[in-house]
This record gives structure tokens, sequence and C-alpha cells, in this order.
């Protein structure tokens, strides 16, 4: 039952990573050159227009939007996980059972959202303060 739920969450949760009219478009853009800041149409730009917006063909830009966007999915789940275990002590009326098991929900997801930012935190002092590799600032 936990495992049905939890993936409900997931799914729901993309559903802020963007608006279905961008995912499910069609394009007829598709393989036209872009630039990546601005989404504008070019015939120089480092970038090639998808159904999903412009994406960057440099491997640096490319590389840093991967990782806000799964960043930005990791926060989204767990906040979610922490309705949920919200949710689950409210309505356990009680039950000690239902009581912990939404305490240990809520410092599961919490625990997670403190593993997300401590890695890109050291990935970060690794990339850019010790190795300076370039295009991480």
């Amino acid at each position: 039952m936990s495992k049905v739920l939890i993936l409900i969450l997931i799914a729901v949760s993309f559903l802020f990573l963007g608006s279905f009219q961008q995912v499910f478009a069609v394009t007829t853009a598709a393989g036209v050159a872009c630039n990546p800041q601005s989404g504008q149409n070019l015939a120089w730009g480092k970038g090639i227009k998808t159904a999903i917006g412009c994406i960057p063909t440099e491997p640096t830009e490319l590389i840093n939007g991967i990782i806000k966007v799964a960043i930005a999915a990791g926060g989204g789940i767990a906040l979610l996980l922490m309705i949920f275990g919200v949710f689950q002590m409210i309505t356990s009326a009680g039950n000690p059972d239902g009581v912990k098991k939404g305490s240990e929900q809520i410092t599961s997801a919490v625990l997670g959202l403190l593993f997300i930012i401590f890695a890109v935190m050291l990935l970060k002092i690794i990339g850019v303060d010790i190795l300076q590799l370039p295009g991480f600032q």
C-alpha cells in the first residue's frame, strides 16, 4: 500500500516540474538552434530546440541543467513525502503505530532532503573550490 502511495506521490511531483503543454507539445522546430538562456531561435545558438524547450549542447551547461532539475525533483518529492507523513499522523486517530509511521516518514524525508543539500554542497566544494572545474560556478 505504501509503495503505491509513494509512486503516486512521485507521479504527482512531476506536475510541478512544468506545464503539460510544454512537455506534450508537438514542436515544429525540432533540431533548430536556439539560445538556452532566452529560448529564442537563432542560426548560431548553443542549444537545440526540442518539445520540452531549448536544450544546451555544451556539456557543462547540460550537466548544470540536469543537476537543477534533479535538485528540484528531489526537493518536491521530499516535500510531498513530508506532507504524506503529516497526513499519516493526523489520520492515525491516536494509534501509536500510525503516529510512529508518520514521524518516521517525516524524518526520512528530512534526512533525504539534507542528503541532497549536502551532496550538492560537497560537489560544489570539490568541483569548484578544490579542482577548479570550469563552468560550474
